[in-house]
């Protein structure tokens, strides 16, 4: 017998609902029974009971007293318990269903009510009453109610509003864009972040659907996946997009769409997450531009180089035209570094790359390999003769004078190598390369193009290279010894040390088979600190009397400037135990260009060691008086083409003349190299020369100790 949602007369007994309100017996003990059999009302789930008109119970069921919080067999009274209405707030008895029954006299159902039980600390029970109001024979006023238990139905209905209300704010409150999208692309519903991205209000953005807010480019990637969602095929998706903004700005933004289905499985609308991805875009493309550019110059790195050279080659196979590389290398640029800073390095090096940007065409590529290494990638040239332009126009812009770095003249080595058809392009580069180095060579500041024969030479250097690091380590490096003359009686007063290798299989090498690819690296450090300590050594064995001769060592220009130098130096001393002023270090005019405030200073440094210094080659590099005076040098060395040129030069004549004198006025002794016949030694020493050098007065080779006079 159903009674959930009945009212009262619907369970009433046929003659007690047709008889009129005084017809029931007097009292309230046995109406209960008069109405319903006992055993029905104990059945019901509802709550079922008799009040009179002060609330008090008169009679109830279980189901009732459960409700209430009232222990067997007590009566429920309304009166000691709290009624709450459905928002929790205290309800006088006079308002629930009770007491508008008494008030009216008329059913009253269908209201929600909350009571705090009588057991203190039980929990609240809501309840659906509907009250029924009766009239005793004795005049009194009794009411019947229902009371059906929707605690749980309530709890339920809270926990979704709950839900709802924390789902809403979440969306509101979120960093990220949020939309309710429906299936015909309109926005239904935005969140204030989705707003504040595209820069539209609410009323604007809901106003329009999300192919206006969707980039041309990307609006067909969008419809796809949206097409998969609603064909089923898939339950989401995820894609990176731009969005336009209000003001027509673009933004990046990753999407994540879920498409909603009713109970029947039927589309109702997208819910769509918009994060802005901008600063995480731009920041990948910066990192994304620092691994595939030069930092210093803003020019394209070898990775790039190589990716590019690789589409060129690609295309190269079914266009017209052809691809070459040109590989520019800078002539002498560390002695920039080394004399006038890296600051000027820097400037020189950035305008070189200006300058190659300015002579290529806008589909070429211009590069930095690293240093002072520059590569130009050309293609759809029409042959051998338009690269060949290309080059001599790089050669002709490179060495116009540097306004960046102070008006600094440069000259440019470069190589050029033509793609031949399935070559890569890292054997294009090798290849160019190695004609490069055909261009330095042969005497720099000029281009050289490639041949098959260059790639076994660029081999053997490496291999040299290598092989010469392997010889210092084991010692198969030694020292010959050249004497330097007093003109005026023949004494020796120095000896220059010259460096050979004994090679396990070309034989004894000359330093001119070695040194210029020592000279290409760092490698001609490792030489100096390996020749310096074994030089002075080998003075001490000449003797310690005050006129025994002393040693030259020549030093790379590459360690001058580095503020190493006087550190190795003193070293070298100690350990060996020579005297500082039997010491002389030979320097290159190039290694004194531009004296930078750190080489003046390891210059100074040394003479307070007591070590002398010499100006080597005088007149073969970039001569200079000034050189005379801002270096402390205590020798110049003429260079051996001036000697040589003085039998049919007169000019030349005037020149050794002139510096001698100035060198004489400065208080600084001249020697002369490349003396072989004696007419020269006879005009040089009327010349005022002090000193010589040259096959006429010894050729370099071993010291033979015994041999050595006081004298020298």
């Amino acid at each position: 017998m159903a009674s959930r949602h009945l009212g009262w007369s619907a369970v009433l007994p046929r003659q007690a609902r047709t008889a009129g309100p005084r017809s029931a017996e007097s009292g309230g003990a046995g109406l209960l029974a008069a109405l319903r059999h006992e055993d029905v009302a104990a059945a019901l789930d509802d709550g079922l009971g008799v009040f009179d008109a002060r609330g008090t119970g008169l009679e109830c069921n279980a189901a009732l007293r459960r409700l209430l919080g009232v222990p067997e067999p007590g009566l429920p009274d309304l009166t000691a318990l709290q009624v709450l209405d459905e928002s929790g707030q205290p309800l006088p008895l006079a308002a629930t269903p009770f007491g508008l029954a008494l008030s009216t006299g008329s059913p009253v159902s269908g209201t929600v009510l909350g009571f705090a039980p009588a057991d203190d600390g039980a929990p609240t029970r809501w309840v659906r009453m509907a009250a029924l109001p009766h009239e005793a024979a004795d005049g009194s006023h009794r009411v019947v109610l229902t009371c059906t238990d929707v605690t749980a139905e309530r709890d339920a209905v809270i926990a979704l509003a709950t839900a709802e209300r924390r789902l809403r704010l979440t969306a509101e409150h979120a960093p990220i864009g949020i939309a309710l999208v429906g299936t015909d692309g309109t926005l239904l519903d935005v969140n204030d972040a989705l707003c504040r991205l595209l820069g539209y209000s609410h009323e604007e953005l809901t106003a329009r659907t999300f192919h206006d807010i969707t980039h041309p480019d990307h609006l067909a990637a969008d419809v796809a996946h949206v097409e998969s969602l609603l064909a089923g095929r898939a339950d989401t998706y995820r894609m990176e997009k731009v969005y336009l903004t209000r003001d027509g700005r673009e933004v990046w933004a990753q999407l994540s769409v879920a498409l909603a289905r009713d109970e029947r499985g039927e589309p109702q609308y997208f819910i769509s997450m918009i994060e802005d991805i901008s600063a995480q875009r731009a920041a990948t493309t910066a990192l994304d531009y620092r691994a595939s550019h030069d930092q210093l110059t803003g020019l394209p790195n070898r990775t790039l180089l190589l990716e590019r050279t690789d589409a060129a080659l690609q295309r190269a196979e079914w266009q017209r035209g052809h691809v070459a590389l040109l590989f520019c290398d800078l002539d002498e640029f560390k002695l920039i570094n080394d004399s006038r800073g890296h600051a000027a390095g820097d400037a020189v090096l950035v305008e070189t790359a200006l300058r190659l940007e300015q002579c290529i065409r806008d589909a070429d590529t211009a590069a930095r390999l690293g240093g002072d290494e520059f590569v130009v990638l050309c293609e759809g040239l029409s042959g051998r003769t338009e690269a060949e332009t290309v080059a001599q126009r790089l050669i002709d812009a490179l060495t116009e004078p540097m306004t960046r770095a102070g008006g600094i003249t440069m000259t440019v080595s470069i190589g050029v190598a033509f793609a031949e058809p399935g070559v890569t392009a890292a054997e294009l580069l090798r290849n160019a390369d190695a004609a490069m180095y055909l261009a330095k060579t042969g005497g720099r500041d000029r281009f050289a193009l490639f041949t098959p024969d260059l790639v076994e030479q660029a081999t053997e250097r490496l291999d040299l290279e290598h092989q010469l690091r392997e010889a210092m380590r084991s010692g198969s490096l030694f020292l010959d010894y050249q004497p330097v003359r007093r003109l005026s009686d023949g004494a020796v007063v120095s000896y220059e040390s010259l460096v050979r290798w004994q090679h396990p299989v070309r034989g004894l090498l000359a330093p001119a088979a070695f040194l210029p690819i020592a000279e290409a690296s760092d490698l001609v450090l490792e030489l100096d600190r390996y020749v310096l300590p074994r030089a002075c050594a080998a003075a001490v064995a000449w003797g310690d009397r005050p006129d025994s001769p002393s040693v030259s060592v020549n030093v790379s220009a590459r360690h001058v400037g580095r503020g190493r130098l006087p550190g190795m130096v003193a070293r070298a001393l100690r350990d060996s135990g020579l005297a500082p002023e039997r010491l002389v270090l030979e320097l290159t005019e190039t290694a004194l260009l531009g004296m930078t405030p750190t080489a003046q200073a390891e210059l100074d440094t040394l003479v307070n060691l007591g070590v002398r210094l010499a100006i080597d080659d005088f007149g073969a590099g970039y001569s200079s008086l000034k050189h005379l005076v801002d270096v402390p040098a205590s020798f110049v060395k003429i260079d051996r083409s001036f000697v040589a040129a003085m039998a049919d030069s007169d000019a030349s004549i005037a020149v050794v003349s002139a510096v001698i004198s100035l060198c004489h006025a400065l208080g600084v002794s001249v020697v002369a190299e490349g003396i072989e016949e004696e007419p020269q030694r006879g005009l040089l020493a009327s010349l005022g020369c002090s000193y010589g050098q040259g096959y006429l007065l010894g050729r370099p080779g071993r010291i033979d100790l015994t041999s050595l006079s006081p004298a020298g």
